[in-house]
């Protein structure tokens, strides 16, 4: 009973870490991401917002692009829902909201994930854990879904700065579970 107890305890304290890293991925992209992005020569970036974005010509989604041209795959994910559900699409508010929730609930959960496996705060373990994501579910599973272009879709200042953002998230997730655990009582 203890030993179940103690990975209750550690999901939950995962799931708080996870909104931590959450929000410590938004500050990435807030904070460094404009440096990483550069404005220099104006290559790949939006700028104005003057190019109407196109459809992904490097799809690797055997099913095809589900996601609208210029959605990310957060806003995509929580547009499908919605349609699913209510039959139609959402309005911009509700959208904007959707992406939100998607962002904030995928990130809550990739934390009860990693304080199943990994238990205790690691920095490390925690920035590998970021790694992991981003290969995994935002350079793998997310365009084979169709929900983000394909990985030749964005430059490599797009790739880098994802993963940053995911290391961003890693770190912050993991000091927040090594912080939790150490001040909240054990079992």
């Amino acid at each position: 009973m203890s030993h179940r107890h103690s990975i209750y305890r550690s999901i939950l304290i995962g799931l708080v870490g996870g909104a931590a890293g959450t929000l410590a991925m938004g500050q990435y992209w807030t904070r460094a991401a404009p440096l990483v992005e550069g404005s220099s020569d104006g290559e790949g970036s939006d700028g104005g917002g003057s190019q109407k974005p196109k459809p992904d010509q490097h799809s690797i989604a055997p099913l095809g692009q589900v996601h609208e041209p210029g959605e990310s795959s957060t806003a995509a994910l929580g547009r499908l829902a919605y349609e699913g559900v209510a039959g139609h699409a959402p309005g911009k508010q509700t959208r904007a909201a959707l992406s939100e929730a998607v962002h904030w609930g995928m990130g809550a959960v990739s934390g009860g994930l990693y304080g199943a496996l990994a238990g205790r705060g690691n920095p490390v373990k925690g920035a590998a854990f970021g790694v992991g994501l981003w290969a995994l579910v935002d350079e793998g599973l997310v365009p084979l879904l169709g929900l983000q272009d394909g990985p030749a879709g964005s430059p490599a200042r797009g790739h880098a700065n994802r993963l940053g953002a995911h290391v961003a998230y890693g770190l912050g997730l993991s000091l927040t579970v090594l912080l939790l655990d150490a001040v909240l009582p054990g079992d």
